[in-house]
């Protein structure tokens, strides 16, 4: 796997924070030369293999996921269990676009998302 993307025509290096079975999150940080510091220089990339999908975030966002990872970690005991709760939350992240774990809402029947059990 390449240590670099391209994103908006800026180079980003990667260094991988978290594997899972499913889930690749990246820390993507850019350095540039010359100019202006672009608008977006350090971001967060998840990696879902199950859909295939990549998603790109920074700013709030960022430091929401990265909170609720150590949130998270802080909350499990042992690797396996943290992998099966950050898979878990990621799941529900993705789907409704709240990196918040603790912002992480029951569902209209009033039946826990699968992450909300992690918190409790």
């Amino acid at each position: 796997m390449r240590d670099y993307t391209y994103l908006g025509g800026a180079r980003f290096t990667i260094n991988n924070l978290f594997r899972s079975l499913r889930f690749d999150i990246d820390r993507l940080d850019m350095s540039w030369v010359d100019g202006e510091k672009p608008e977006f220089s350090r971001g967060l990339r998840i990696v879902d293999h199950d859909a295939g999908n990549t998603i790109t975030v920074d700013g709030p966002e960022g430091d929401n996921l990265i909170y609720s990872l150590t949130y998270l970690f802080s909350k499990e005991d042992g690797h396996e269990a943290f992998r099966n709760a950050t898979d878990a939350y990621l799941t529900v992240a993705l789907d409704t676009k709240e990196y918040l774990v603790t912002a992480q809402k029951k569902d209209p029947e009033g039946k826990p998302e699968v992450a909300e059990a992690v918190i409790h």
